[in-house]
């Protein structure tokens, strides 16, 4: 059996930047990187030293990806970290994203 080893935590000017969190995680099948954690789910964008990611969730037990930088490109990314990432007048031409909760009235 070989030894769990987990990424280190970036230090230095590493930190900044936007990395994964997701609220769920699952080992890697694919041989590329056999058992290793992934995120299972929505992927959000999370900058060291807070505590919410950029759509404002409370990341509180969330598992925290280090060596993942966020991306716009998977499907699985938030919809509305990906709107923050943009620049704000990028922003400001985009129809608003609405909740699910708000489209059903």
């Amino acid at each position: 059996m070989t030894p769990l080893t987990l990424p280190a935590r970036p230090s230095g000017p590493d930190r900044n930047g936007l990395f994964v969190v997701s609220t769920h995680k699952v080992r890697d099948r694919t041989a590329a990187a056999p058992n290793q954690w992934v995120p299972y789910g929505t992927e959000h964008a999370w900058q060291p030293g807070t505590r919410r990611t950029l759509c404002g969730e409370f990341i509180g037990g969330w598992t925290v990806f280090w060596e993942r930088r966020f991306s716009a490109r998977p499907a699985a990314a938030c919809a509305a970290c990906v709107e923050m990432t943009l620049p704000e007048a990028s922003r400001n031409r985009l129809d608003p994203i609405q909740s699910s909760a708000s489209r059903a009235s």
